[in-house]
């Protein structure tokens, strides 16, 4: 615990977020600190120079993780200037008090590798922290840390930062929360004893038909016979104030284009630290599909021209960049939406203007647009926040307050309680959009303003560019993203035996993508190049001249996408410089040899042109054909171990993975570890050199060892990535 006489008058909230889940939570600690008294502030990381982070003292850090254990997009600039600093001074940041919470996923590796590594780095710096790390896992659910975390926060924060003004502030709006949600929780449980569960018999709160009710609203399975045998229910979630009014005119908004945000000029204008970052639109110039008809899945590869006004990106990107799509959400849905709120068509395009409620409480980072400029509530609804995020507590306890229905009310809060937690992740693992929440509970009528306060933001879709640079044109493939889920219904009569529910999902950019495509026109969208913060490049000598080390891509489905941008840069180097030959080992992987081989005629052409040396093509659906070399890749992994550990401990090659983090690219770093343990089994003489190449640790390490373990080739592995020699692009 910090001295006592560490008492600041200043508290920073900062956030690191992709998907704008940890940008939501920390708005929620920052705006609940301002209402308590503290002096509070909320900004993103990369915008450290604005609020002077080196003369900060006291911070909380909401950080997610992203791919491979990589920090967020809105993150990059800042651990730049974090690892210049403390490798400069390892007192750099000795004045400052932190505390971290961490958002990750055990499915992938590196679990919350952001938050440990913040922590790390500031901990080496001199920095100290005033609160336990919290890591929350959504594996099994954020809120089962998230929560506890949030509550024990207050009285840490109080040792080190005062509040303004009365100094029982902070006591006193506490003791009025929990009086009321002491009250919520009071009726909830006399609600328990009273509710008539029979309207849960076939445990969906949208009752009716199989087939999708109009506006594209989708049932829900829930099973709420547990409130039944609840006596009271524990833990609910706190109803978090409003931030922000709406103030409309009464013109409508000029007409735009559907296709990029009506706020794209100013985008496009903007000045990033690195220009090549810019957001411009280009042209959907052609489209073709890669699958056949009958295949599982429908793949896309679609040209994007660049225009010459995009000359920031001439030049600066390379074979396994990303960029970012601005995609908009399904108009219908947005539609759907405004009915089910009852606002009317025309209400929805009028100018609107979002201001805060509270001077002292910022909007959320997404919205401070809407403060200085008008747009519509459907242009909002449709490009600013997003109606298929995960459902969160914050937004479900905010919605029971909005139902004109006991019943409707006190299901909500169950599910936000402890006892409902079986309710909430089943709600969440139906992957349902707002609206369908809404439909669920046919009572709520929230207030259109509320909702978007209290949805995450919008975030740009990446993908991979899957070709190299020459002429102007980036090239993506992907999977269009639509299927459904059969979910059982549960029923409390037995004569009606075991039944089912199917409901329809879609993804938010790719079907879009498709639809666009499909157009007689040549439509524009809104893109932006990513920061590439994994290294994820064909290693070259800098001179266009081959890099001579073996490269080893493992990239199954669509993962494979930036390895054509790999071979096709080789390529062009050979033609400059045909003396050499690099070895390139291709590890791809599909369902089917004829229905979904993505690329095929462009693989087998860098095969007999000798640019690709080895390729191992596995195919999950007739592996015993004697074209397949393994039903995955990680089987062509150990059917070749030898050889693969060779190239990695002998010839120091650059290992590369593209594609699924859970499945897939868990069970690769699974296969590795295990071909090197395997390997220096009959090899002893590599144990010492790689045990002597791991980071200090606090288990006893033996150099005399004759066998590698399994944590151990696992730490080779981190080893290997933090010298770009296994680099992974890794995505949900």
């Amino acid at each position: 615990m910090p001295s006592s006489d560490f008492v600041d008058s200043h508290v920073a909230f900062l956030y690191a977020s992709q998907t704008g889940n940890a940008e939501s939570i920390c708005y929620n600690i920052y705006e609940t600190a301002v209402q308590r008294g503290f002096n509070a502030t909320y900004n993103v990381l990369d915008d450290y120079a604005k609020f002077g982070f080196s003369e900060l003292r006291t911070i909380v850090f909401v950080v997610s993780t992203t791919g491979d254990g990589d920090p967020p997009d809105n993150s990059a600039r800042f651990w730049r200037i974090l690892r210049k600093a403390t490798r400069s001074d390892k007192h750099a940041y000795a004045h400052l008090r932190y505390a971290i919470l961490g958002l990750g996923d055990t499915n992938y590796s590196n679990f919350c590798n952001t938050a440990q590594r913040l922590d790390k780095q500031l901990e080496e710096a001199g920095a100290r922290t005033f609160y336990k790390k919290g890591l929350a896992d959504d594996a099994t659910g954020m809120e089962e840390v998230v929560e506890p975390w949030i509550d024990g926060l207050w009285a840490a924060l109080s040792q080190v930062a005062k509040c303004k003004g009365d100094s029982d502030a902070a006591e006193t709006v506490e003791a009025e929360k929990d009086v009321e949600a002491e009250k919520d929780v009071e009726e909830a449980a006399e609600a328990l004893a009273e509710l008539n569960v029979e309207a849960a018999d076939n445990a969906t709160s949208t009752e009716g038909s199989v087939e999708p009710a109009p506006h594209e609203v989708q049932p829900l399975v829930l099973d709420f016979r547990p409130m039944a045998q609840t006596p009271s229910i524990t833990n609910v979630a706190r109803v978090t104030a409003p931030v922000c009014t709406a103030t409309y005119e009464d013109t409508p908004v000029e007409p735009h284009s559907p296709d990029f945000p009506p706020w794209s000029a100013e985008l496009i204008s903007s000045h990033p630290s690195d220009p090549s970052l810019t957001p411009f639109l280009a042209t959907i110039a052609s489209s073709t599909q890669m699958t056949a008809p009958e295949a599982l899945k429908r793949t896309l590869l679609i040209d994007l021209e660049l225009p010459s006004s995009a000359s920031h990106v001439d030049g600066q990107w390379r074979a396994g960049d990303a960029f970012n799509i601005y995609a908009p959400n399904h108009a219908p849905l947005v539609r759907a939406l405004l009915d089910r709120l009852q606002i009317s068509n025309s209400d929805a395009h009028k100018h609107v203007r979002l201001t805060k409620r509270n001077p002292s409480i910022e909007l959320p980072a997404h919205l401070h647009r809407f403060s200085n400029t008008s747009s519509s509530i459907y242009d909002i609804l449709v490009w600013s926040v997003d109606l298929c995020a995960h459902p969160r507590k914050p937004l479900l306890r905010v919605l029971a307050e909005y139902c004109n229905e006991k019943a409707d009310r006190e299901r909500l809060l169950f599910i936000c309680s402890r006892q409902g937690l079986k309710t909430f992740e089943a709600l969440r693992n139906q992957t349902p959009t707002v609206l369908d929440v809404l439909h669920a509970f046919p009572s709520c009528v929230p207030p259109v303003e509320r909702l978007i306060e209290l949805l995450p933001p919008l975030a740009p879709r990446s993908y991979s560019i899957c070709n190299a640079p020459g002429g102007n044109v980036w090239k993506i493939a992907f999977n269009v993203v639509e299927y459904e889920l059969t979910l059982d219904v549960f029923s409390l009569d037995e004569e009606k035996g075991a039944q089912s529910v199917r409901v329809s999902r879609r993804g938010v950019c790719t079907p879009w993508l498709e639809q666009l495509a499909q157009t007689q026109e040549k439509p524009q969208i809104l893109v932006a190049k990513r920061p590439n913060i994994n290294a994820f490049h064909l290693p070259t000598t800098g001179d266009l001249k081959p890099d001579p080390r073996p490269v080893i891509m493992i990239g199954p489905g669509t993962g494979v996408a930036p390895f054509i941008g790999f071979l096709e840069q080789r390529a062009h180097e050979l033609q400059l410089h045909p003396q050499s030959s690099p070895f390139m080992w291709l590890l791809f992987g599909c369902r089917d040899a004829t229905l979904d081989y993505l690329f095929k005629s462009d693989i087998q052409a860098h095969v007999d042109s000798n640019v690709l040396t080895r390729l191992s093509a596995c195919f999950s659906r007739n592996a015993g054909s004697f074209t397949s070399a393994g039903k995955y890749v990680q089987d062509a992994l150990l059917a070749n171990q030898n050889e693969f550990a060779e190239l990695m401990l002998q010839k120091n090659a650059v290992l590369f993975v593209c594609g699924d983090a859970k499945g897939m690219g868990k069970d690769v770093n699974d296969t590795v570890a295990r071909i090197l343990c395997n390997y220096v089994e009959q090899h002893p003489e590599f144990v010492r050199p790689l045990l002597q190449a791991l980071p200090e640790s606090k288990l006893p390490v033996d150099l005399e060892a004759q066998v590698l373990t399994a944590p151990q080739a696992l730490q080779v592995l981190m080893v290997w990535s933090a010298e770009n020699r296994y680099v992974r692009d890794l995505w949900a």
